[in-house]
């Protein structure tokens, strides 16, 4: 009898609640996808009928459900799931940061290719000027990381110039914390930021926080 009951523990089946996966609750999101690995590994046709339920969670509204979503790309590799570009261009800046800041992931796992992503890029800029302040930030940080990458080039030099004379000042402060960075990956020029120079000086003219910034990054540009 024991050794009947300590079979049936090791080989009973792993009921899957997708429902689950959307709860407030984070330890019932976490226990929820720690059965989707199992059956990942055991019976992986048992959730092909929820792809698309599994997609629309790297889109959900609640930050916790969407990035938890994020945490499981090679769950959704595996699976062969599409059209994660909608996550990338979605109409809120909140999706869209949680999409971007997977870029790399999503091009290493070729669940979207570096070319696509190129394409998705007028998506990005429109971060970098963001309602939200933490949205703006963390995209102006994420600049690099596509640099690198390839997805932003040469070929949006003349957006980036614009963005060193915006006229909002917090904006054009995280542009110019990028102009170096940009000048060394060639592509922003030296004479673009010598032409701009002053948007910069126009920073440094009233005393706070931002000025002080904007005096450090003209030291360092000089």
């Amino acid at each position: 009898m024991g050794k009947n009951s300590l079979w049936c523990r090791q080989h009973q089946v792993v009921k899957l609640n997708p429902r689950n996966l959307k709860s407030l609750d984070p330890e019932t999101r976490n226990l929820e996808w720690q059965r989707m690995e199992k059956i990942m590994r055991d019976e992986p046709q048992e959730l092909r009928g929820i792809r698309l339920y599994l997609r629309s969670l790297l889109w959900s509204r609640v930050q916790g459900v969407r990035e938890d979503a994020w945490k499981h790309l090679h769950l959704y590799k595996e699976l062969e799931v599409k059209g994660l570009e909608k996550a990338f261009s979605s109409r809120s800046d909140r999706i869209k940061l949680t999409a971007w800041q997977h870029v790399r992931e999503v091009i290493e796992l070729g669940l979207l290719s570096r070319e696509e992503l190129v394409g998705l890029r007028q998506h990005f800029w429109r971060m970098l000027r963001s309602y939200y302040p933490t949205v703006r930030k963390k995209a102006w940080k994420l600049l690099p990381v596509l640099v690198n990458l390839g997805i932003v080039g040469l070929r949006d030099r003349e957006r980036l110039v614009e963005f060193l004379k915006i006229r909002k000042p917090g904006i054009r402060m995280m542009a110019w914390s990028t102009a170096k960075f940009l000048v060394e990956k060639g592509i922003l020029t030296s004479e673009d930021v010598e032409q701009n120079l002053i948007y910069l000086k126009e920073l440094t003219e009233r005393e706070s926080s931002l000025s002080l910034r904007a005096r450090r990054i003209l030291e360092e540009l000089k």
